[in-house]
């Protein structure tokens, strides 16, 4: 059986009225599933959009065939909360333009896959070594690899929010996907943009190194509240302790 400490925090920052990130977090038979989401489309949309997209998930994660792969499971729990979104998105006018990022990740056994759409990051901590496992889709990332920025300098670009990909805009959505092992010592981190575009990977490794999971999502919201705070802080941390090798197909049922 594998052992995990996780902890996450969501909050509103110091700047804005409303929260329009969600973290959801749910067990598995070995492992456990967590994502975060960071809506759009101004408060009350992007609230509904972040929100929607987790409930969304979770429901298909729980409804998949137990048949199927993990990676399969979860890019197929995203593409059904692209479609709810978009729906709404679409008929709905007041929603309209309304959408979100989403990154959901899964430690099962010794296994780790992920499905990722937007500029929310994980993070893998391996050996004293912090390494970004996904690609910000985002205006600045695609300037960042073609060397017209720097990473410091996408920090605070103002154009740094502007997205090129994200759920409920498209009708279809490309998926990222991750799979690897995972092993006994692991720490990952999973946060929204207005964590990473704070708080420094340094500060993060910092951090994670010498603290929990619940004492590293503490402090790196007090720092970033402490630098500005100016969106919503959303942030998740899993510790592996302990992982078997099997990969178990069974979703089990929880309460939000």
């Amino acid at each position: 059986m594998s052992e995990i400490d996780f902890f996450h925090i969501t909050d509103a920052g110091c700047v804005r009225e409303g929260n329009e990130d969600a973290v959801g977090c749910w067990p598995h038979e070995d492992g456990i599933v967590f994502a975060v989401a960071d809506g759009l489309g101004g408060h009350n949309a992007g609230e509904l959009a972040s929100c929607l997209a987790l409930e969304v998930f979770s429901q298909e994660m729980q409804a998949a065939p137990r048949t199927w792969a993990l990676n399969k499971r979860l890019k197929h729990a995203v593409q059904e909360a692209n479609l709810r979104i978009y729906s709404k998105a679409t008929t709905v006018p007041e929603l309209h333009k309304m959408g979100t990022t989403l990154t959901a990740t899964a430690v099962v056994g010794g296994a780790l896959v992920a499905a990722h759409v937007g500029d929310c990051r994980l993070y893998l901590l391996r050996d004293g070594k912090l390494t970004q496992l996904t690609k910000d889709h985002s205006w600045v990332w695609e300037q960042v690899q073609y060397g017209i920025l720097t990473p410091d300098e996408a920090r605070n670009h103002p154009r740094r929010n502007i997205l090129s990909r994200c759920l409920g805009h498209e009708l279809i959505i490309a998926i990222d996907q991750i799979s690897m092992a995972v092993r006994p010592g692991d720490v990952l981190l999973q946060c929204s943009d207005g964590i990473h575009t704070l708080i420094p990977e340094s500060a993060m490794l910092e951090l994670l190194n010498r603290s929990r999971p619940q004492s590293a999502c503490e402090e790196i919201v007090q720092r970033a509240r402490e630098a500005g705070g100016d969106d919503n802080l959303s942030i998740q941390v899993a510790s592996v302790i302990s992982c078997s090798p099997d990969q178990p197909r069974r979703w089990w049922q929880f309460n939000r």
